[in-house]
């Protein structure tokens, strides 16, 4: 399944544009990254996300996460 269907059946579901989608993901992965009372686990998970900036985008942290369930 491609990012763009994902992003379009999430949007439908909650009647929602697509921007806004991707726009409120992205928020919530930086505030993850962001916040500093983080536990060693949130620490481990957020190193392991591969990126190519400090915060991963929400692609980069959809692939990883779907990557990790596949592989699991």
């Amino acid at each position: 399944m491609s990012m763009r269907s994902i992003y379009r059946k999430v949007a439908k579901k909650h009647g929602v544009s697509v921007t806004e989608v991707r726009k409120d993901m992205q928020a919530a992965i930086d505030y993850a990254y962001q916040k500093s009372d983080k536990s060693e686990s949130e620490k481990m998970m957020q190193k392991s996300i591969p990126r190519k900036e400090k915060i991963p985008t929400a692609e980069e942290f959809i692939k990883a996460v779907a990557h990790t369930i596949k592989n699991t």
